[in-house]
């Protein structure tokens, strides 16, 4: 409940204070706990970011449902792509995580960008470099390649729309995945 408390001020202080600004004196304060509380639970303000990331992340897991169907009817009229109702599905980890509002603050914070990042890449990674490798035929090295240019696109591209699922976005999406399709992807 502690480390909830501790996790849960660290999102209200973002809510007004850049990340590098937020110290521990700042959260003890607003989780309402002392310093030796904090240091019960972290070692660090990092080690709360760090966690944190990780809670976000693990909400992005959706295999238990169905894939949207990016398939040649989208490709063929994008403009279907408005807002199908399985898309969600297909949205990249960062706008997945950045969507739930508890989390959306972490993808506001501009200095947070290298932390999550790093996060979505060794959360994904294990699992997209293999299927890269599948889908486009390639080598480890190059699945790394195409997986690092793809995650910190996706990043981009979510950040420049404000990390908000609107028509825009979608279409955005819709010609990505018309880019990509030739590949197998």
């Amino acid at each position: 409940m502690t480390k909830q408390m501790i996790k849960d001020a660290l999102l209200e202080l973002l809510a007004h204070t850049p990340y590098e600004k937020v110290t521990v004196s700042a959260l003890c304060r607003q989780a309402e706990i002392t310093r030796a509380t904090f240091y019960l639970h972290y070692d660090n303000t990092e080690s709360v970011l760090s966690e944190l990331l990780d809670d976000a992340l693990r909400l992005t897991e959706l295999a238990d449902r169905p894939q949207a169907p990016w398939t040649s009817e989208l490709l063929e009229k994008p403009e279907a792509a408005a807002a199908p109702a399985d898309l969600d599905a297909m949205l990249p980890a960062c706008q997945r995580a950045a969507s739930n509002p508890k989390y959306r603050v972490l993808f506001l914070d501009e200095s947070l960008s290298r932390h999550i990042l790093q996060k979505l890449a060794d959360f994904q990674r294990p699992r997209r470099v293999p299927q890269i490798m599948k889908r486009y035929h390639v080598s480890e090295w190059e699945a790394e390649q195409l997986f690092v240019y793809m995650l910190h696109g996706n990043f981009a591209l979510n950040r420049s729309l404000g990390w908000v699922q609107s028509d825009e976005w979608y279409r955005a999406q819709a010609l990505i995945q018309r880019l990509v399709a030739p590949c197998g992807f």
